[in-house]
């Protein structure tokens, strides 16, 4: 610490007044010895993502008891990674974070080497290394070092589908889209258009990915960013959606946000919808609250896209440790990491929400306990060694376009105020104000 800031801090202990958390520094030492993180984290209170992620919280302190704890301070998911970098700012950044705006992290963090490179933890740890998944090990490799933990689970994201509204005569990842358009008849699928039109994009990826030089372009545009959508492959996609949405939306589409469109779903007035398996939990008796008009999580099926596809990113930053982290801090946020990686965890999380393994033996137990949920046995049955993969199309947008515009303009395309050509312009000259 240095000798100013050391000043301070006296100062302000002197005087009773409070110091902020998330300080930068020593990590804070409780009476009993035992290294405490606290960690800001959308995945808290009533978040989906909570329900796995604070239950292994308990269980890492649990096996750490005496050494050390993490404490979770509740964060808003839509102004998590805006607060990472007020942090930054401020010099008091949390020694563990998951994910980052990656612009910001690799120009502000990376760049300025203020990111822990993980690749002598990992050369210490084999067995966590020989999990990581290839694509996520290479995006995470920046400048020779390992910048933030590559993922070793990937999550399919793909529909679900009621069977007691839309039987469809085979899997649905096995059709073509002409065969699932005329295999949906009447029924319809849960769009949205406000907030980020979430399953609205994912399901506009899929029709992206069903374009020749589909995948390859969202593969592409992770790295650099997409600002022009003016594209034939943009187009082509654009112009089904607008037909899906003209169609076969649900008739709250209009302003819908994502727990319209789950409601949908749950209502029965939706036979499909798009989404990850996190939604799986909301089929369990568990959430039978949630639930209306004759509406049975024993209803649900879940399945890949059309030409057997699926939206998964690894090509992501997943947890990192700032090089402001104390010697003490990062022993506690490294133990939590190895922690996470252990395979009765990777194996638990993927019970709770998905995915899958793909370099990790799973046990008999994981085997037969994932055969008790046909939904998730669904999804990762689904999956082959032909299955295409991508990333969504908000992963390729920068953030005001796919957290705002996308949606913004969405009402303009169903109603016909825009055909699928001016929509996408508009979207490319708002995409292109960004980069001013």
């Amino acid at each position: 610490m240095q000798k100013g800031t050391m000043f301070v801090v006296t100062a302000l202990l002197l005087f009773g007044i409070a110091l902020p958390l998330f300080a930068g520094g020593d990590a804070e030492e409780q009476a009993d010895g035992v290294v405490e993180l606290v960690i800001p984290h959308y995945k808290a209170g009533q978040n989906v993502g909570a329900r796995f992620f604070l239950p292994q919280v308990e269980r890492f302190n649990a096996a750490y008891e005496g050494r050390y704890r993490i404490v979770i301070e509740e964060l808003p998911q839509d102004g998590y990674r805006d607060k990472i970098k007020q942090l930054a700012q401020q010099d008091r950044l949390p020694a563990l974070i998951e994910g980052a705006d990656h612009i910001w992290f690799e120009d502000v963090m990376v760049a300025n080497d203020r990111v822990l490179d993980l690749g002598p933890w990992l050369d210490e740890h084999p067995e966590i290394g020989s999990l990581l998944i290839d694509d996520a090990v290479e995006y995470n490799t920046q400048g020779g070092k390992i910048v933030s933990l590559p993922f070793a689970v990937v999550r399919p994201i793909g529909l679900f589908y009621n069977e007691t509204l839309y039987e469809p005569t085979q899997r649905i990842g096995a059709m073509t889209f002409d065969e699932f358009v005329a295999s949906l008849g009447d029924d319809r699928i849960a769009f949205m258009t406000s907030e980020n039109a979430w399953t609205t994009g994912l399901f506009l990826t899929s029709l992206i990915m069903d374009e020749p030089g589909g995948v390859e372009m969202l593969r592409a545009g992770v790295v650099d960013k997409v600002y022009d959508y003016t594209g034939p492959i943009w187009l082509a996609a654009t112009t089904k959606l607008q037909r899906f949405l003209q169609d076969h939306a649900t008739l709250n589409t209009l302003g819908a946000a994502y727990a319209d469109a789950a409601n949908a779903f749950m209502s029965r007035n939706a036979a499909v919808i798009a989404n990850g398996p996190w939604m799986v939990n909301d089929f369990t008796p568990d959430a039978a609250d949630k639930w209306s008009g004759g509406f049975s999580g024993e209803q649900v099926r879940g399945d890949i896209y059309p030409g057997n596809a699926a939206i998964a990113n690894v090509m992501d930053y997943n947890w990192w440790i700032p090089v402001s982290a104390s010697e003490r801090e990062r022993e506690a946020a490294l133990a939590f990491l190895e922690f996470m990686m252990q395979p009765d965890e990777l194996e638990a999380f993927m019970l709770a929400e998905g995915g899958t393994a793909p370099k990790l033996d799973v046990s008999p137990d994981f085997l037969e306990a994932l055969a008790e949920n046909p939904i998730l046995s669904d999804l990762a049955t689904a999956v082959n060694a032909d299955t295409a993969f991508s990333v969504a199309v908000y992963d390729v947008m920068p953030n005001s376009i796919a957290n705002e515009e996308f949606g913004k303009q969405l009402p303009k395309l169903i109603d016909g105020s825009f055909t699928p050509a001016e929509f996408l312009a508009e979207l490319t000259e708002k995409a292109e104000e960004t980069r001013m």
